[in-house]
């Protein structure tokens, strides 16, 4: 029931959000990357590596801007991250026996999150109507593709697909969950996205139901590892951000470099 009524509330602001001009939908993103990035020094935290919160937060959110805005440099983000970071160790109190697993911790979590998340703004500012539309049809079929693996998978499987990882995964929710994508693709083509071929339908449906499916197991390996179920408790039913956006973190590049390379 916590599951539904999140929902509930979430999608219609979302779709607003969405239809909005692209600021609006940039500010969620922005909310949603540092929240989760928050959640991921947490993991950390539990396994003993004090990330630099600040400092992360600050390169996470200078990365996504230079999704937004175009004439700010991703490189220069980057390198200036990768430099400053550790020269706030070497500046600082922090003992040196800490500063190295600290630095690659705060270092990589900021990038994983900005650089993946900003592929979704990147989607966004592609054009008004057309932005929106690659968003919507990205969560449709991630988030279809996430619902058929769930219950399929709870109700009928029997294989474990990541024992070691997340033993309640099984192949048969990982298959309905392909099949739960390319079916949502479909509609999504029918509904709303005529510009998309039959093609391009079966195969982004594949790819982006395999990305989910990779995003989830990733950020599970990553809890099982700190010891924890979920990353947080801030979506009721849901967990935290990370929780809810792991498997879209990979399907926002494969969509953007799909539509460009073959849809644009």
């Amino acid at each position: 029931m916590k599951r539904i009524l999140s929902a509930a509330i979430f999608l219609p602001v979302f779709y607003l959000l969405v239809r909005r001009p692209p600021i609006y939908f940039s500010l969620l993103i922005a909310a949603a990357c540092l929240l989760g990035l928050l959640e991921l020094y947490r993991l950390a935290a539990l396994r003993g590596i004090r990330c630099n919160r600040p400092a992360g937060c600050a390169l996470a959110f200078a990365v996504l801007f230079t999704f937004y805005e175009s004439s700010w440099s991703l490189p220069a983000a980057l390198v200036a991250g990768v430099i400053l970071i550790p020269i706030l160790s070497l500046l600082g109190r922090r003992p040196l026996e800490e500063c190295l697993s600290s630095d690659s911790a705060t270092v990589f979590g900021a990038l994983f999150l900005s650089t993946l998340l900003g592929y979704l703004v990147g989607l966004r500012k592609l054009g008004d109507e057309l932005g929106g539309d690659l968003i919507f049809f990205l969560f449709l079929v991630v988030w279809a593709g996430d619902t058929a693996a769930y219950y399929v998978g709870s109700a009928t499987g029997r294989h474990q697909l990541s024992p070691r990882v997340s033993p309640k995964k099984t192949v048969e929710g990982a298959a309905a969950g392909i099949l739960g994508s390319l079916l949502a693709a479909l509609l999504a083509r029918a509904w709303f996205f005529s510009q998309l071929r039959t093609a391009d339908c079966w195969i982004l449906g594949i790819l982006l139901s395999v990305s989910g499916i990779l995003g989830d197991l990733v950020e599970s390996m990553w809890k099982r590892g700190a010891g924890t179920k979920d990353s947080a408790a801030l979506v009721p039913g849901h967990g935290g951000i990370l929780d809810r956006c792991d498997s879209l973190l990979f399907g926002g590049p494969i969509l953007y470099y799909y539509f460009l390379h073959w849809m644009g």
